[in-house]
């Protein structure tokens, strides 16, 4: 029997070391995420290189970087520690008791809108828990989760890569922002001054295109893009003693302090709503710490 078939002749702490590993991606984070020392983590390293016959981290500049193998064995081996964590618990998952760092691809509207809550209620409940948030394109944000690079991501996902889900925390629309002297006596936006006016567009990847866009094709016409930039929490800054327009969903601003002058509105043409969605590897009920951690962020879109 092959060696790495036969768990006589592995010591499993060599797992709860690559956990580590596939998850930092970094030898002096996983040393200190696992309390051991910077060659005690490079001697595993090399054991687990042995037992796997394969790399599993490579240098690629200055960054370690998972080989295809290791990318497979990230989220069974998360999913398999953690049922083994549950059965020594012999008992239902407690939060207070988890000790895991979750990593999380989340856009600067998911920051400003769930973020906050989902902190605070993980502090309270899970205080042992961290969180390792990226922002990265739609299309990485899918590779990363189906690979088992990101243990979940938010956002907003039209569609869905095979062995990804998606739960959808809430239905979203836009509102208008500008300056209030830009407007007519009547304070009312007409669609020709929204179409003459200057937009602020929000994205980042640095798109024109958006939902907006998307809607004013549909009726043959365009609007003029004066700035494109990657945040929606600052966009509205911009707007004050300006001549510019910002259309933005709704939770974006929502929540926030305005400048003064500022006024919001409903667009003058019907943009369609948009679904903002927690995704998923297929699965993730199977991992009592992943399955917790998606009933706490269904909570937020209740």
């Amino acid at each position: 029997m092959n060696p790495v078939h036969d768990l006589r002749h592995i010591d499993l702490n060599l797992l709860v070391v690559l956990d580590a590993l596939l998850a930092e991606r970094h030898i002096s984070r996983a040393a200190q995420r696992l309390a051991m020392t910077q060659p005690a983590v490079s001697h595993a390293l090399n054991r687990l290189r042995d037992l796997f016959a394969d790399p599993l981290l490579v240098r690629v500049g200055n960054e370690m970087r998972l080989t295809a193998r290791a990318a497979a064995l990230a989220q069974p081996l998360a999913d398999a520690l953690a049922q083994v964590r549950n059965v020594v618990a012999a008992g239902a998952f407690e939060p207070q008791r988890c000790r895991r760092c979750f990593r999380l691809g989340i856009s600067d509207y998911g920051s400003a809108v769930v973020l906050p809550g989902l902190v605070r209620r993980l502090r309270q409940i899970a205080p042992g828990v961290d969180l390792q948030l990226s922002q990265h394109s739609r299309l990485e944000t899918l590779r990363q989760v189906a690979e088992g690079e990101l243990d979940a991501a938010l956002g907003v996902f039209p569609m869905l890569a095979e062995g990804l889900q998606a739960d959808v925390l809430f239905q979203e629309h836009f509102v208008v922002l500008t300056d209030r002297n830009n407007l007519p006596v009547t304070a009312k936006l007409t669609l020709d001054h929204y179409l003459q006016a200057p937009h602020v567009h929000v994205s980042v990847q640095g798109m024109h295109h958006s939902h907006v866009d998307t809607a004013l094709a549909a009726r043959g016409l365009r609007r003029r893009i004066a700035v494109i930039m990657p945040h929606f929490t600052v966009a509205a800054a911009l707007l004050a003693g300006t001549d510019l327009v910002l259309t933005v969903a709704f939770r974006a601003v929502a929540g926030s302090a305005l400048p003064a002058n500022l006024i919001m509105l409903e667009p003058p043409l019907p943009i369609p709503p948009f679904d903002f969605a927690a995704i998923w590897r297929t699965g993730v009920e199977a991992n009592p710490e992943l399955a917790w951690l998606r009933g706490e962020i269904r909570a937020l879109g209740g």
